[in-house]
């Protein structure tokens, strides 16, 4: 999945000030640059919670920890605010990655402090007779 914006920086900054300098209202700003409403609303609040660095685009994943999730996980179980307040709260980018800690939450799955070092994956395995085996640990010993 993509990281490009189907929106730039320039657009998003434009459209939050419209809306905050009180020139135009969300549905039709939404409307204008073919946004939905909610993902307006959301640059809104990213805006006004961290300033205009919140609508910067994203290279990489942010990273949280294991304390970080339980903390917010806390708030949204003990009635502290809705998904998106606390997204908003802790300047998480999206109320969904607060949804699925709270599931993980309360199937008692553990969360993880988050480690972007990408795994190997084995993709397909080789089928091998023992002979052919044989000959790979001998060529290996030989050449070390």
């Amino acid at each position: 999945m993509s990281r490009k914006s189907k929106f730039s920086y320039e657009i998003k900054l434009k459209a939050v000030k419209k809306y905050l300098n009180g020139e135009a209202s969300v549905l039709s700003i939404a409307k204008l640059i073919g946004a939905d409403e909610s993902t307006l609303r959301h640059w809104i609040h990213a805006f006004k919670a961290q300033g205009p660095e919140a609508l910067k685009p994203h290279n990489n994943n942010q990273r949280y920890s294991k304390e970080f999730k339980l903390k917010c996980v806390a708030a949204y179980l003990t009635g502290k605010g809705s998904y998106n307040s606390l997204t908003h709260k802790f300047c998480l980018r999206s109320s969904n990655q607060l949804k699925q800690w709270v599931i993980k939450y309360n199937s008692h799955q553990e969360l993880k402090d988050y480690n972007p070092a990408p795994e190997a994956y084995m993709t397909k395995i080789k089928k091998t007779t023992l002979e052919e085996r044989k000959q790979i640990v001998e060529y290996c010993k030989d050449h070390e």
